[in-house]
């Protein structure tokens, strides 16, 4: 594997979720604008963040050491 493969493999694992899973957060995040409770679907896992389609309507990466969300369980 190189290294490009080994962060994106790193990123995903740290993410602890899936592309296509509904995330919701646990705190509030002053710099983004962010509450606890807000909702979204996660787009995107790059070594950078986790890139999540929220429900208010914008797209936005989370860092997912730094933002805590938890999976939303599927109905």
């Amino acid at each position: 594997m190189d290294t490009i493969g080994a962060r994106h493999l790193a990123a995903r694992l740290s993410a602890g979720v899936r592309v296509g899973t509904t995330i919701v957060l646990d705190s509030d995040d002053a710099e983004s604008g962010l509450v606890a409770g807000d909702r979204g679907v996660v787009d995107e896992i790059t070594p950078e963040g986790v890139v999540v389609e929220w429900d208010r309507g914008f797209r936005l990466s989370i860092d997912p050491q730094a933002m805590p969300y938890h999976a939303l369980e599927a109905a």
